[in-house]
């Protein structure tokens, strides 16, 4: 289908980012397919191009998984099936987008590996992922009150999300110490 490397790539990647755009997309607010399509052409300035065999699958998948939850509504005497995320969706997601901070991170240190090789450059300049960038911001780009507002915002949002995950990191070690304690087992053995 796709002769040049580089395009095959890039469509198995959008493919496989498919679920978790879609779940990125339809948590800032409830959304219809065909809007979906719409606002990725958008924000991708076309580049990605969705397509109803590309998104209505991964819809059906996301709602039958208990991710998304679909409501048909009436509009103008028309129906329209109308997503949006649901509580467990919420969660994967928080998940899925610090994994994909990791994988950033690390798919940016094996390009200052191959700038380092490929140029002999001590310290290559290679952007840092998103998040990072999100957490370490320019403020000389800022020149709206509302911007910096918006950027709090966000901050605050992933401050939850990792003072959610430090708890639950906290409540698995307390777990596996207890049970280390309750069977008996005691470094003090050894």
């Amino acid at each position: 289908m796709f002769s040049d490397p580089v395009t095959r790539s890039l469509e198995w990647s959008r493919k496989g980012y498919m679920g978790m755009a879609l779940l990125l997309m339809i948590n800032e607010r409830s959304m219809t397919g065909y809007e979906i399509m719409q606002v990725m052409r958008d924000i991708t300035q076309g580049s990605w191009k969705p397509t109803p065999g590309g998104v209505y699958p991964v819809l059906k998948k996301l709602e039958k998984e208990g991710l998304v939850k679909g409501e048909w509504l009436s509009y103008k005497g028309r129906k329209k099936k109308v997503y949006e995320i649901t509580e467990s969706g919420k969660r994967v997601l928080e998940r899925v987008i610090l994994k994909q901070s990791e994988i950033a991170f690390g798919i940016n240190r094996l390009f200052e590996n191959f700038l380092r090789d490929l140029f002999g450059l001590e310290h290559p300049l290679v952007t840092p992922p998103s998040l990072l960038k999100i957490l370490l911001p320019d403020y000389e780009e800022f020149d709206e009150l509302e911007d910096l507002e918006e950027r709090k915002e966000m901050i605050q949002e992933i401050i939850r999300c990792l003072q959610k995950l430090l708890e639950e990191t906290e409540a698995k070690i307390n777990e596996l110490k207890n049970s280390r304690t309750g069977t008996g087992y005691s470094r003090s053995t050894f």
